[in-house]
């Protein structure tokens, strides 16, 4: 009676729930096996004008949920000294939005991918998986690899002209579902680097090869090819030295047989694309086997924006409209100076792109992060550094070089995946009670039902504009369908006012122009690109306001001095004759 009067009241201990480790790693196979795989016509671009990016943040989104979830049911978050790092600088990285000078509505989703990458990053480490689950998250990446490959195969080999994915077949380069060859490579580099790394892990028994072995081998075999016919100089480099940092790691960890074996496996994957490249004709572009690069121009000019401007930056946001507008500066006084790039919204460079519009603080924020990561790498077992950075080297090496968390959130996925792992072979855990958990049960309940309401949103939105843009004659209807605007913001607004504006043309209302040009002179301020300076000349030259035309004329050729305008008849060059706006 005693254990029944206890058990029946709140004096007894309580004991720990089961943890939710089965839903959790349930998110990440969807997110992996299924959702990064989908595919929505769109016109190209990154984020979440990319259709699997949108879907992808679903399970994202409940693997968060999952891990936030489990910190209220047992009470208790677990923690490291790196997460302490990581969430100040995190902290730091925010800061700057603060500023004066920064467009919080531009940086809003950077700053929302950045503190997502956290939160799952924490929720990673609330839960105490064996041997085995860990393991499970790096397969779920490598089974990824492989449907990527042979999306990548099937692009390469079996699609004809006027496919149903809109595939260039004659560029032919196999980017997956990723829609940029450079975050494909980098993907499958990862992938080939990743499957050494778990075959060193997986130990022979009696000589024999177990079925996960021989999945681990073939992958050099599926992937080489791709990467070869990618013509990726970022993949390249980084598949090559990710397989150089590997290779002590194989010789000392891993049985004789299985690192010769997948020695082999690379040079019959390197054989299998000579023998393919050599039926089919294929060589790569002249211009991917030199070093030659647009990016030795603008992250020289990005980094010596960081440089006029060390502090603060030029504001977290405002990145394109700061660099055109500087550079133009530039060039304007020293004529030897190069012109700035057109519709750059990145300087393909991570550390400075947040330099250039945050100043020093987030700088040295990226710089400690990364440092902390790399202390962690060096305490790890004798005979493992090098192998740890080669999984994150594809992926590190891309980021200097380009965006890739910018146009596929898998790999930013991945890169935190890679943090854990790293954290989790050396980390010591410490906990603290949690007995004021309002707060964080409501995440658990808003983040996966916000985020799916606006990812389904945003998907639909986004395919009701692609069939505005490609419906002949174009549909309005369409765009009276868009239910998510701020997902779309600038691809909607173009669309709807320069529909305005085709409209006000052809139906000569001298309202329906003046409509655009109030619009596009603000959306010049945040959003400068060539056509929307061309278009703003053509409507001022419709209203016969050829002073204000010729002003915008200036300021065009100003910021763009090798872009050609076309100037409205009245202010064209006598000898050329007029031409049609």
């Amino acid at each position: 009676m005693t254990v029944l009067y206890v058990k029946g009241t709140n004096l007894a201990e309580k004991g720990i729930s089961k943890p939710m480790i089965k839903p959790f790693l349930v998110s990440l196979g969807i997110l992996f096996l299924l959702a990064m795989h989908y595919f929505q016509h769109n016109p190209g671009g990154s984020g979440l004008e990319l259709s699997f990016n949108a879907m992808s943040w679903i399970p994202f989104s409940f693997a968060i949920a999952f891990g936030l979830l489990e910190i209220c049911r047992q009470r208790i978050w677990r923690y490291s000294r790196l997460t302490i790092v990581l969430a100040v600088c995190c902290v730091l990285l925010t800061l700057p939005v603060f500023y004066p000078n920064a467009d919080t509505s531009q940086s809003l989703p950077r700053l929302l991918g950045l503190w997502a990458g956290l939160l799952f990053f924490v929720g990673l480490q609330q839960f105490s998986f064996n041997h085995k689950q860990r393991q499970r998250m790096l397969w779920f990446v490598l089974a990824a690899v492989w449907i990527q490959s042979g999306f990548g195969w099937v692009q390469f080999t079996l699609l004809e002209p006027g496919n149903p994915i809109g595939y260039d077949t004659i560029a032919n380069r196999p980017y997956g579902i990723f829609q940029q060859p450079n975050v494909m490579a980098s993907f499958l580099a990862t992938g080939l680097v990743l499957s050494g790394y778990l075959l060193a892990r997986i130990p022979m028994y009696r000589g024999k090869w177990s079925w996960q072995q021989c999945f681990l081998l073939l992958t050099p075999v599926v992937t080489l090819p791709i990467l070869v016919v990618l013509s990726s100089r970022t993949g390249w480099l980084g598949a090559v030295v990710g397989t150089v940092l590997l290779i002590p790691y194989l010789r000392r960890f891993a049985a004789k047989a299985q690192w010769r074996m997948w020695l082999l496996m690379i040079v019959l994957g390197l054989s299998v694309s000579w023998h393919i490249n050599s039926s089919t004709g294929w060589s790569p572009q002249e211009n991917r086997l030199s070093l030659v690069s647009a990016r030795a121009m603008h992250i020289p000019q990005a980094t010596e924006m960081f440089l006029n401007q060390p502090l603060t930056g030029y504001g977290y946001g405002t990145f394109e409209v700061s660099y055109i507008t500087q550079t133009a500066r530039w060039h304007h006084d020293n004529p030897d100076s190069p012109a700035g790039m057109a519709a750059l919204t990145h300087p393909h460079n991570e550390l400075v792109f947040w330099a250039a519009e945050g100043g020093i603080v987030p700088l040295l924020a990226l710089l400690a992060a990364a440092a902390a990561v790399f202390l962690k790498i060096k305490k790890a077992r004798e005979g493992t550094q090098l192998a740890l950075i080669g999984l994150f080297f594809p992926i590190v090496l891309h980021s200097q070089l380009e965006y890739p968390f910018y146009h596929s959130l898998v790999h930013w996925v991945i890169f935190i995946l890679l943090i854990y792992w790293v954290d989790n072979l050396t980390a010591k855990y410490y906990k603290k009670r949690m007995d004021y958990i309002l707060s964080i049960r409501a995440l658990v309940l808003t983040v996966p039902l916000a985020t799916t309401g606006f990812m389904a949103t945003t998907l639909y939105s986004g395919a009701q504009l692609t069939k505005y843009e490609t419906s002949q004659p174009a549909n309005v209807d369409y765009l009276l369908r868009v239910n998510n605007p701020w997902a779309w913001k600038d691809r909607f607004e173009w669309d709807l006012h320069l529909t305005q504006l085709q409209l006000g043309i052809a139906s000569d209302n001298p309202a329906l122009v003046q409509e655009y040009i109030n619009w596009a002179q603000n959306k010049a301020k945040q959003w400068p690109r060539p056509d929307l300076y061309q278009n703003l000349i053509t409507a001022h030259g419709q209203l016969g306001q050829q002073e204000q035309a010729a002003q915008i004329l200036d300021e065009a050729q100003y910021l763009y001095p090798g872009h050609a305008f076309t100037a409205p008849a009245a202010l064209a060059p006598p000898e050329e004759g007029p031409e049609a706006p």
